[in-house]
């Protein structure tokens, strides 16, 4: 999923994630394989990734990962 990747492009362990994110690891793990975040969890993903909020509410994760290339 688009978390992963933005994860992996910055070199972050998914516990390094969750401490940027005041979540538990288990949280960034469901987040992973595909679970839809809440709007708090979404803004915090937003935050930390410098993107927009939209790129985590889209049910199309194929057209945000084209939008995230660059």
């Amino acid at each position: 999923m688009i978390i992963r990747k933005l994860r992996l492009q910055r070199g972050w362990s998914q516990e390094q994630l969750a401490e940027l994110m005041d979540v538990s690891v288990r949280t960034i793990q469901r987040l992973e394989r595909g679970h839809k975040p809440g709007l708090e969890t979404s803004k915090s993903l937003a935050a930390v990734f410098e993107v927009d909020i939209a790129t985590f509410e889209s049910g199309d994760t194929r057209m945000n990962e084209q939008q995230l290339k660059v």
